[in-house]
């Protein structure tokens, strides 16, 4: 049985130009890790995460009030779940729609389209999921 504990009081920084911003890798795809780099993976994000063969990565992300993620586009579609707090979400870059989102919403991130996640006074929690298409081969 595999088991993978997760919450605010695991979570490690998440790199980048993102402030106020935290993870903890839930699951990830077998192999996405090096084999010699997977003892000082695992303390960095305390503990190991469940490996699967599937085209697949689930993480919980946590911002704190006045936190953000740099407005980027992914070349996958990926799943926000917000399961506490509020924020603002906006897609399509600095002229796309911009939502207000709250515990319970769930924001379909498009591939190839720019998107953030802000917070204002209020901490928000969300499950990310993204979702890879598997290649064929050759």
């Amino acid at each position: 049985m595999q088991i993978r504990r997760f919450g605010p009081d695991l979570k490690s920084k998440i790199s980048g130009n993102h402030p106020g911003l935290y993870g903890v890798p839930i699951q990830l795809r077998r192999g996405q890790i090096p084999p010699e780099k997977l003892e000082e993976f695992a303390r960095r994000v305390n503990g190991m995460p469940l490996w699967l063969d599937a085209e697949l990565q689930v993480e919980a992300m946590y911002f704190d009030p006045h936190a953000s993620i740099e407005e980027h586009a992914a070349d996958h579609p990926t799943l926000f779940l917000v399961i506490k707090g509020q924020g603002t979400v906006r897609i399509g870059g600095p002229a796309g729609e911009t939502r207000k989102i709250a515990a319970g919403d769930v924001v379909l991130w498009p591939a190839y389209l720019e998107h953030t996640v802000w917070t204002e006074d209020e901490e928000l929690h969300a499950i990310v999921i993204n979702t890879f298409k598997a290649e064929k081969a050759h």
